[in-house]
């Protein structure tokens, strides 16, 4: 009788075992798929397109549905030049939180972030995205941007920018492209 006891002891142990992993694989399975819903959408590739009349720019229609209405867009340097860098509103708070956590991890002053992130904030402005698909660059951006009468725009993973052309084009020569220290490893750009 001890062992028929025993054994069934042994099999409601693997019963739990198996229920245990059985919810802890739902869950995982469960938390994947949330986060993969939530991800921020990769802006890829480059185009160069018109300004119109009202000195607006066509987005790509593949980005458009995910960014959504609303563009955070901040005028910043990039390898010397003037850009708007765009981001959805999803994406700047992200950016605004890495750089907190980073600098608390790096043990920065609280009043050093603020200050950074005040900054960004500060020459951050908003811009709504046509229901024809295109974004207004505001008169002073364009200017000193020196855009003409077209934009390049260029995909950055989960922000794009708005470069002008010929700027653009300077970044991506060969020589351009022989400094960067990461392409000397990895050799996918030269």
């Amino acid at each position: 009788m001890c062992g028929k006891k025993q054994k069934n002891e042994k099999i409601k142990k693997k019963k739990l075992t198996i229920e245990v992993y059985w919810s802890v694989l739902c869950v995982a399975v469960s938390v994947r798929n949330d986060v993969s819903k939530d991800r921020t959408v990769l802006f890829r590739g480059n185009v160069t397109h018109k300004l119109d009349a009202k000195s607006r720019v066509a987005i790509p229609a593949s980005w458009r549905a995910a960014q959504g209405e609303i563009l955070v867009l901040i005028e910043a340097h990039t390898e010397n030049c003037r850009v708007l860098k765009c981001y959805t509103q999803e994406s700047f708070a992200e950016k605004i939180d890495a750089i907190r956590e980073h600098a608390k991890e790096q043990m920065i002053s609280p009043g050093e972030v603020d200050q950074y992130v005040g900054k960004i904030t500060g020459c951050s402005f908003e811009a709504e995205v046509s229901t024809q698909g295109k974004l207004l660059i505001p008169k002073p951006q364009r200017e000193s941007m020196k855009l003409g009468d077209t934009a390049s725009i260029v995909g950055r993973g989960t922000f794009f920018e708005i470069w002008n052309p010929a700027d653009y084009a300077n970044t991506h020569t060969a020589d351009a492209l022989s400094k960067l220290k990461l392409d000397r490893i990895f050799h996918i750009l030269s």
